[in-house]
């Protein structure tokens, strides 16, 4: 696999969310190869969230607005990540907070009255991962997934590959 080339891959094994696949409403993983060059996923994480396009944290500014009218909390920018030397599960990075955080794996998660998303970065030698699982909890997190999970297919797939091609041309 090309450094530019990102993979739309089933959730496996090796995926540091594969225990929270039974029952799941919606998973989605893609990875791609490129020189890890001593990265830690915490640090592929905030690069990532650092190149979010503005477009799509307008979108976020918009779903915000939305769900606040509808009672619900406002999960701010997905670029709004603190930089952290060393996070403790439990704190907050950007619009998801940490549960686990390793060299090689970052798990971060949302979980409200609605749905539960768990987002994670994993290294595997020089393949980056991004995985996402989602488990509803009523009608209403149904309802939300149904325009969320397009989007999510399309988006980070994309910012997978701005990453990586980043990463890619980042000197030595």
């Amino acid at each position: 696999m090309s450094a530019q080339r990102v993979a739309v891959v089933p959730l496996g094994a090796g995926s540091v969310l594969h225990a929270q696949l039974p029952g799941a409403d919606f998973a989605h993983a893609c990875q791609a190869t490129v020189a890890r060059k001593g990265r830690s996923a915490l640090q592929a994480y905030t690069d990532m969230a650092a190149t979010v396009p503005g477009w799509f944290d307008g979108l976020m500014a918009l779903r915000n607005r939305g769900m606040r009218l509808l009672g619900m909390k406002d999960l701010g920018s997905l670029r709004a990540v603190q930089e952290s030397v060393d996070p403790r599960p439990g704190d907050r990075l950007g619009i998801f907070t940490l549960q686990q955080c390793t060299s090689d794996a970052i798990v971060l998660e949302d979980d409200d009255r609605h749905l539960r998303v768990q987002l994670a970065l994993q290294w595997r030698g020089d393949l980056l991962e991004i995985a996402t699982v989602v488990h509803t909890h009523n009608a209403f997190g149904r309802l939300y997934m149904l325009p969320v999970a397009p989007v999510h297919r399309w988006i980070v797939p994309r910012l997978l590959r701005r990453q990586v091609l980043r990463y890619a041309s980042s000197a030595p």
